[in-house]
């Protein structure tokens, strides 16, 4: 049997929408210097069983993401939010693993990671 030798290619970086807007670039700035440990309390959270807290932190988290421009953070944040109303805990695991993701892909998207 042959295999293909199919090469996966990274998923594209995430910038943000703001980041010609200057007034935002200090706060854009420490949001994705400060990306890694949010995403730590969150998970925290979740191994921890606290889907309240979890929805909090999420709110929190959508918010910001989406006043600094990366809206696709704020969605997956709110796809956890969604799963902590449903009180799931599966679909918050599989919800924060996505958000996780799309936070790594915002991370290689801003300049400090170059």
């Amino acid at each position: 049997m042959k295999r293909s030798m199919e090469i996966r290619q990274p998923p594209k970086p995430i910038f943000s929408a703001y980041a010609t807007h200057p007034e935002l670039e200090e706060r854009i700035d420490a949001f994705v210097v400060q990306l890694g440990e949010s995403v730590d309390l969150l998970q925290d959270a979740e191994i921890d069983g606290d889907l309240a807290l979890l929805r909090k932190l999420c709110e929190r988290f959508g918010d910001e993401s989406r006043e600094l421009g990366y809206e696709p953070l704020a969605q997956a944040a709110g796809r956890v939010v969604a799963a902590c109303l449903e009180q799931s805990p599966e679909a918050a695991r599989k919800s924060l693993a996505d958000l996780t993701e799309v936070s790594q892909r915002v991370r290689r998207g801003h300049p400090s990671s170059a």
